[in-house]
């Protein structure tokens, strides 16, 4: 029997330990570790017994399907942060632009899943023309959201502040990615945009903190 990872997971390994994230409901999870070392081999490539891989589908992590398993969340390390970098160059549209996106995502968070947005924000990639190397920008983008950060509360508003920023980037024709990101003991999520090795939203300590799960290109 063919198994792939179930539709909807993603996953990444966080202290030799496999973390998921289930986009459709919307929460994270771990298996146990006896389980954990069987899924573990099984994404390796490695032989496993019907018995495992029944274990497997029932804890609902894979399922039958085509002959590949999806691998680990990947990305960069980020090792620069274009919001302390000490550019600046921010308008005063920018600032505006950052603060509505904010507000908009905040609002689309309350109403709509985060599976319904991750689709929304995949299908405007999609046959978009985006530029890997456009720094200026984005740097200007990094400085309207700092800014934006004495106005509206950023504090325990990553994702909102993540959403809209990769959307104003798409605005604009830059190529960045949304990436979620976890850590264990204790459990914890972060959200951040990063194109290349630098982080435009999202702080570049916490980000290295971080074991991206799933990445929103």
């Amino acid at each position: 029997m063919s198994l792939v990872l179930r539709s909807g997971l993603s996953w990444c390994i966080c202290t030799h330990q496999a973390v998921f994230l289930d986009l459709p409901r919307d929460r994270y999870f771990c298996l146990s570790e006896a389980l954990d070392s069987v899924f573990q081999r099984w994404a390796a490539g490695e032989p496993i017994s019907l018995a495992e891989q029944e274990l497997l589908v029932g804890c609902g992590v894979i399922e039958p399907g085509g002959s590949r398993c999806a691998g680990p969340a990947h990305y960069p390390p980020a090792m620069r942060d274009y919001a302390t970098d000490g550019v600046s160059g921010a308008s005063f549209s920018d600032v505006l632009a950052a603060m509505l996106g904010q507000l908009r995502a905040q609002l689309r968070l309350k109403r709509l899943s985060l599976a319904s947005i991750v689709s929304h924000l995949t299908m405007q990639q999609m046959g978009a023309s985006l530029q890997s190397q456009g720094e200026m920008r984005q740097r200007r983008i990094a400085c309207a959201f700092g800014t934006s950060a004495m106005l509206l509360r950023a504090a325990d508003r990553c994702l909102p502040r993540a959403i809209a920023a990769r959307q104003l980037c798409h605005r604009h024709g830059q190529a960045a990615a949304l990436i979620f990101g976890v850590r264990l003991n204790p459990f914890a999520a972060h959200s951040w945009v990063q194109s290349g090795d630098a982080v435009i939203v999202g702080d570049l300590e916490q980000v290295r903190l971080y074991t991206p799960i799933l990445v929103v290109r």
